[in-house]
């Protein structure tokens, strides 16, 4: 190897150091820790990015890493929720695109959903931004619905056990029983998409003031994640907005799903259980 590869070498480790040793992290942010030019930076960022060691999210512009390093105290970005990063985000930019209202996509992680994207700077409707990893509660979010209703009810009742009592991710939060929400979810299934519990109001300090429907995205024949469109609530009523954009919406869920089997049949895509 000569020394103009090995000094790359050493400098694209470094940025990976940073990443995993720091998190999510902005060119500045990493200019500042490797003492790098912005110019090489970007470079070497072009490179891990196409090796899919680091991704850039949609959200808030910032690399994060996605490989567990042994000097990393950051938290990587699991592979399965990589590969979904990687399918989905292109289609929930054409979708945006297309509509203009912005698009969450968000996965079933264990007792919760989890945001791992969103096209809300790309859409011309300025609205709070939605912070990555963040953890949704799954019983009120829209995405949650969506995954909760094409679940069985013997699963749902597994998902109200295991956050019982539990004031940020559970039915308590509502102040519900299972048996009260139950009728919510039949009306999701009659639906065909989810939208927010009538009593949630996002995982902000203050109600966020959004609305939502949600299609679940099927990896290895399961709701495990699912895309959403988000819009003022004072705008319209999810029934109206869902007569007009509930057609795309399905659509790239449709074609997020046929993504996802075709790039990673069963057994292959590294989805965690539940």
């Amino acid at each position: 190897m000569t020394k103009l590869a090995n000094r790359s070498l050493d400098r694209g480790i470094s940025i990976l150091e940073s990443l995993a040793r720091n998190g999510a992290s902005s060119l500045a942010d990493l200019h500042r820790d490797c003492d790098l030019a912005k110019s090489t930076i970007r470079r070497l960022l072009a490179t891990l990015i196409s090796h899919r060691l680091v991704r850039r999210s949609v959200s808030d512009g910032l690399y994060r890493v996605t490989i567990t390093l042994p000097a990393g105290a950051g938290e990587p970005i699991p592979q399965d929720m990589a590969n979904l990063i990687d399918v989905a985000m292109p289609r929930a930019v054409e979708l945006t695109k297309r509509v203009e209202w912005p698009s969450d996509v968000h996965v079933l992680d264990g007792p919760c959903m989890r945001i791992i994207d969103s096209t809300r700077p790309l859409s011309p409707f300025h609205m709070y931004r939605g912070i990555i990893n963040r953890r949704i509660n799954m019983f009120g979010s829209a995405t949650g619905m969506a995954c909760l209703a094409w679940r069985s009810d013997e699963e749902i009742a597994e998902y109200d056990h295991l956050t019982l009592g539990n004031i940020s991710l559970g039915l308590a939060r509502f102040g519900m029983k299972l048996a009260q929400y139950m009728p919510d979810i039949e009306k999701t299934r009659a639906r065909g998409y989810g939208t927010r519990l009538g009593v949630y109001r996002g995982e902000t300090v203050l109600d966020d003031g959004l609305a939502a429907i949600a299609i679940p995205i099927m990896v290895a024949g399961e709701p495990q994640a699912a895309i959403s469109l988000l819009w003022p609530r004072a705008f319209q009523e999810p029934k109206d907005f869902a007569k007009r954009f509930l057609e795309p919406l399905q659509e790239t869920a449709e074609l997020i799903t046929t993504d996802m089997t075709r790039l990673f049949p069963a057994g292959q895509t590294g989805q965690r259980a539940l």
